[in-house]
């Protein structure tokens, strides 16, 4: 079906219904246009790693610090759920566990940060910037 065969199908509707048919298709359009930039720049990111342009850099800082906050995010999303990753092998593991229960690194006791300052892991307590120790439980704190 042309151009002119959709135009003649709403000629003389005007209803917004027709219209949002063209929305649609222009948003996938964009949609498959930055799909296609993003891989490009993936490409090119892996081809010239530490080698790009100064007009670069500070989107790739960008882009960086953007991968530095989902990996937060993607933590907490983790403790929240009562879990961690094992640093060693990437197995999630009981927020609380000493030993990963998959290749057996010892794991360090972590605070767990959230929207209002830093918790506990063990019992979920607030604490306080720079404590060692939980004022709750006693757990030794990362």
């Amino acid at each position: 079906m042309g151009l002119l065969d959709t135009l003649q199908g709403i000629q003389g509707k005007k209803e917004p219904a027709s219209f949002r048919q063209f929305d649609t298709q222009i948003a996938e359009t964009e949609r498959q246009i930055m799909e296609q930039l993003a891989a490009v720049g993936r490409i090119y990111l892996e081809q010239n790693q530490e080698n790009y342009g100064e007009e670069y850099a500070p989107y790739l800082q960008e882009v960086s610090n953007l991968m530095e906050q989902k990996k937060e995010l993607e933590r907490n999303k983790l403790a929240a759920q009562g879990l961690r990753l094992c640093q060693n092998c990437n197995q999630s593991i009981p927020l609380d566990s000493a030993f990963c229960n998959k290749c057996g690194a010892k794991m360090e006791p972590i605070a767990v940060p959230s929207g209002k300052g830093k918790h506990c892991p063990s019992c979920g307590a607030a604490i306080e910037p720079g404590s060692a120790f939980c004022t709750e439980c006693g757990m030794r704190l990362g």
